[in-house]
């Protein structure tokens, strides 16, 4: 063997004794177990949400419906759940129901459920707002208990008069009952209302022995029944003492009745009895009586001037009045005169006619929510000359100023079809009263979510929101409006509308992602890299190795040539 094969021959041992053989690599030691703990599951507790702040029902008096006040479980699984209706006394709820229905009785329930009863509202329910207390008792899946209790309210609404009893006057022989004179008077009793009543009781009192005094007559009078709106006269026999003076004088009715639902009423009202004095005639004692008023309103508002018409009329049918003087006063002067005094001036008034004038009054700012009297005294002379007085008396209901102002409807600048928008609405009482009963809705060509909200009272100098969620439906322009109720002291109702518009876009597209990011490639494992480098090695050691033979054959050839 020559040198050159030898030292190719070394150089392979060499080459295979440095490479490393991928097959030999002993792998690294594996990582310890991990031990991971994974902690026992427990239920949470229930949490039970009664009603919403916002929720309230409305019902209409006089008729059946059902009441169904929802009830959340935002929490765990509740079980053996009781929910009540608390009432220590069924009469004081605001409608009829069976009383084993207050209770209801859930195994378990998560989510949403819904305590619902029959009920019927009587027709003489009064309109308005009356709190119900509502618990519930429960279990956890822990076998603890717990409990939760709310005050939810509903809404009575009612065009139905309820009620009253009124009397439209007295009618007897002549204008007065003369002194020393006994007469049937009769009173003339309406149902003012759209509710039959019964059992109804009228007693007259307020007698004096000089004075106007029954005559063998009971002070007690009984009425079976009347229907609404029916009219029934009472008669009594008065009599009118021989030294009475002319005039009107008092008499107190006091009226107890009931109606279909036997709830009982009392009512008091005055009964005025002119009175012609002894030895006057009464053709030749002429009377005025204040026949008529009018406001312009139901009501007068605090701090506004009004006008008041007062229309005066001449009962005699024979004798004519001259020089009359009326004066017009008010308890804690309330009312004053604006441009003239308190008191005014008619010539004449002819038999059987009427006069009328019309005064200008500024009540105080400050008066109190209530009725106020304003008492007319009438001074006046007859033909001969008499001086003779009256007086008449009328009731004013006074209330604040209302005035609830509103902001515009704010709407949100970009609105897409199908996807929800939100509205909101600012709420100002500017007047000097209550605003009471104030609840406002939404309508309009979208979906509306959570759009009634029930205030209920806003004081004076208060303000309060109204927001709720609008979903569109369709593209372009809709239309739509907040609707905004209330009522005053008196029950008065009011309507406030709030129009807008909703201009809706199309869909909004789907969100856009940035390119995708190039991956990275992956990093050769040190055991890859050596198996490469020595493949590359052993490729490089076998090219070598062919040449080195071909070298030493092509030599070798040589030589024989030589030698030949």
């Amino acid at each position: 063997m020559g040198n050159n094969a030898r030292w190719a021959l070394l150089l392979i041992i060499l080459f295979c004794c440095l490479l490393p053989i991928p097959l030999l690599a002993v792998e690294p030691p594996a990582d310890p177990p991990i031990t991971v703990y994974i902690p026992e599951y427990t239920e949470p507790d229930p949490i039970l949400v009664i009603a919403d702040d916002r929720w309230m029902p409305v019902f209409e008096a006089g008729s059946k419906a059902q009441l169904n006040i929802p009830i959340k479980n935002v929490g765990g699984r509740a079980y053996n759940t009781v929910i009540s209706l608390n009432v220590s006394d069924p009469k004081s709820l605001p409608f009829e129901a069976d009383k084993m229905a207050f209770n209801r009785y859930i195994s378990s329930f998560t989510g949403q459920t819904v305590y619902s009863i029959p009920i019927t509202i009587p027709a003489n329910t009064a309109p308005g707002t009356y709190p119900l207390q509502i618990s519930a008792n429960y279990q956890s899946a822990s076998g603890g208990g717990g409990s939760a209790s709310a005050t939810v309210y509903i809404k009575i609404t009612s065009d139905l008069r309820q009620p009253q009893l009124k009397l439209l006057g007295l009618q007897m022989e002549g204008d007065k009952l003369k002194a020393g004179s006994t007469q049937v008077v009769k009173l003339n009793l309406k149902n003012d209302s759209d509710i039959p009543i019964n059992s109804i009781n009228l007693r007259l009192n307020g007698f004096s022995t000089e004075g106007i005094n029954l005559d063998n007559w009971p002070d007690t009078q009984f009425v079976k029944a009347m229907e609404a709106g029916e009219l029934h006269p009472v008669e009594f026999r008065l009599q009118a003492g021989s030294k009475m003076e002319s005039g009107t004088y008092p008499l107190d009715l006091a009226i107890e009745f009931q109606d279909q639902y036997h709830h009982k009423y009392t009512q008091e009202q005055k009964v005025y009895v002119p009175v012609a004095g002894k030895g006057e005639q009464d053709d030749l004692l002429p009377r005025i009586l204040l026949e008529d008023y009018y406001l312009g309103d139901d009501y007068v508002q605090a701090g506004q001037t009004f006008p008041l018409t007062l229309l005066f009329r001449n009962t005699s049918k024979n004798t004519a009045v001259a020089n009359i003087k009326v004066s017009l006063s008010s308890e804690g002067d309330i009312f004053a005169p604006v441009g003239s005094s308190s008191s005014f001036y008619f010539p004449e008034i002819s038999p059987g006619e009427a006069v009328e004038h019309t005064i200008r009054l500024h009540p105080q700012p400050n008066a109190e929510h209530k009725v106020y009297s304003l008492v007319a005294q009438l001074d006046y002379q007859d033909e001969d000359g008499n001086q003779l007085k009256d007086q008449e008396t009328i009731s004013l209901p006074v209330v604040k100023e209302i005035k609830l102002v509103t902001s515009d409807v704010e709407i949100s600048p970009e609105v897409y079809m199908g996807s929800p928008t939100s509205i909101t609405l600012d709420l100002y009482n500017t007047g000097r009263s209550t605003v009471r009963n104030l609840m406002i809705t939404t309508e309009g060509d979208f979906e509306v979510q959570n759009g009634t909200l029930f205030i209920g009272n806003l004081e004076a100098g208060h303000d309060d929101y109204y927001d709720a969620t609008l979903v569109p439906a369709q593209e372009g322009e809709l239309p739509g409006k907040v609707i905004i109720s209330y009522e005053d002291e008196l029950g008065q109702p009011y309507q406030l509308e709030k129009a807008f518009t909703l201009t809706v876009m199309p869909a909004a597209p789907p969100p856009m992602f940035g390119p995708e990011m190039p991956l990275e490639e992956t990093a050769q494992s040190p055991l890859k890299k050596w198996m490469i480098a020595g493949g590359i090695l052993l490729l490089l050691a076998t090219v070598i190795t062919i040449i080195l033979i071909r070298r030493r054959h092509h030599r070798r050839m040589k030589e024989v040539e030589l030698d030949e």
